[in-house]
């Protein structure tokens, strides 16, 4: 028993949410009006497991971490999601990710 607790920081890190450059480029808002002209490329959910034993500022970032990456793996560039919203409380884990031309 006592060599889990070694692992168990190990295990507590796959829980984390890492970018790529791909991922850290990708902008998550509230805002329909910046993404009115892009391509609608489906809905991803930002829910983590570990999401209900988070103080609420970490589960927001985490949220919006795990959209960018979900994201950057659909080759989009946005998502819309209520969790932009600085006054986000959840549970609300859902967005939409676009693709917008650069021009």
């Amino acid at each position: 028993m006592p060599r889990f607790l070694f692992l168990l920081p190990a295990l507590m890190l796959g829980a984390c949410a890492y970018h790529t450059s791909r991922s850290s480029v990708v902008v998550v808002t509230d805002a329909k009006g910046v993404v009115e002209n892009c391509t609608d490329l489906g809905k991803i959910d930002g829910q983590s497991q570990f999401q209900a034993i988070m103080p609420l500022d970490k589960s927001r970032d985490t949220v919006i971490a795990h959209l960018k990456i979900r994201a950057a793996e659909m080759g989009g560039t946005h998502v819309l999601a209520s969790v932009a919203d600085v006054k986000w409380k959840g549970p609300d884990a859902i967005g939409t990710v676009y693709k917008c031309s650069n021009t």
